[in-house]
């Protein structure tokens, strides 16, 4: 460890012992704000101390009643001296910070995405694609993000998801594809299929479109096979058939609707544009159905159809859409 790190170590612990002067602190944010590595550096350094159980140990000890029971043993003369607390804590700081150093180090590597085995892919307001070391296939939709183990080491290909993504699997038998999202996890060996993850509604969607995939959220366990999907919803799992391939228009930029009642053709708009967070519909009930397909349609394309089509009024009001007669 070079001089430069062991005073920001030093200072870290101070802060975290609350026995750290203004002048120091102000040093120690200065350092955070020079870098994303030093502030999650930070953090972690953090998150070992909240979870240490070391310095609730140390402050059960009675180190002047060890100390009596030492001189009382070995016939010293009786005088007594008190360390500080202050002195004990930079005593105790001084044994811990390499142990600390050591554990948020291993544990950086173990699970912080960009610092040892873990790699992040990220997606802003565009569609992005990335091919894994396997040579799978991962299409992220717009504000997603994946992690996944960079090299694929273990006995599974593990990685975890937020957001919607496509994923086209390679095959491997002896090791397992394993998604992780929300509460859920996805598990395969090799196939083609979509994960879509709904945080407004707290809902994990799954969508495959070829072979078999495990889907699993705490005991509940599903196989779910091409052409059919499933929604994890209040901790249970739902399995229903695919009617259309929709649920990967944000990836093709093809949206199909073959004789679709209106409310099937609302709630795939929804699902598409992300400006959308639901709808309500106001209207009296239509016996109408609509054939058509549109190809990377604007919003606005879409909604002109619907309504020409459905004979109703479709409007946004509030980031949803409101039909009404």
């Amino acid at each position: 460890m070079n001089e430069q790190n062991k005073h920001i170590d030093e200072l870290i612990v101070k802060y975290l012992a609350e026995d750290i002067s203004a002048e120091e602190e102000h040093v120690l944010a200065d350092w955070q704000q020079q870098s994303s590595d030093n502030a999650a550096y930070f953090t972690q350094m953090q998150k070992v101390w909240d979870n240490s159980c070391a310095l609730a140990a140390f402050r059960s000890l009675d180190v002047d009643c060890d100390f009596e029971k030492f001189k009382t043993r070995v016939g010293m003369q009786s005088k007594l001296i008190k360390l500080s607390f202050k002195r004990k804590l930079m005593r105790f700081a001084a044994v811990m910070i390499p142990a600390l150093v050591i554990i948020a180090a291993y544990t950086l590597h173990q699970s912080v995405p960009g610092f040892g085995k873990w790699e992040a892919f990220v997606t802003d307001g565009e569609v992005d694609s990335i091919v894994l070391i396997d040579q799978s296939e991962v299409s992220l939709n717009k504000n997603s993000y994946l992690a996944y183990e960079k090299d694929f080491e273990g006995e599974a290909r593990k990685l975890k998801l937020r957001g919607e993504a496509y994923f086209k699997v390679a095959k491997n038998p002896e090791k397992p594809f394993v998604v992780k999202v929300g509460d859920a996890e996805v598990k395969v060996l090799g196939t083609e299929f979509n994960i879509d993850e709904n945080r407004r509604n707290n809902t994990v969607t799954l969508s495959v479109t070829e072979g078999r995939v495990m889907f699993t959220s705490g005991t509940d366990k599903v196989e779910v096979s091409a052409g059919e999907r499933a929604v994890l919803s209040n901790d249970k799992i739902v399995k229903s058939p695919l009617y259309s391939s929709n649920c990967i228009a944000w990836k093709t930029g093809t949206i199909i609707f073959d004789k679709a009642s209106l409310d099937e053709v609302l709630e795939t708009v929804v699902d598409h544009f992300s400006e959308l967070h639901g709808f309500e519909n106001k209207a009296s009930e239509s016996d109408l159905f609509i054939t058509t397909r549109f190809t990377n349609p604007s919003l606005e394309d879409v909604l002109v159809e619907l309504r020409i089509h459905f004979k109703k009024k479709i409007e946004i009001n509030d980031n949803k859409l409101v039909i009404s007669d």
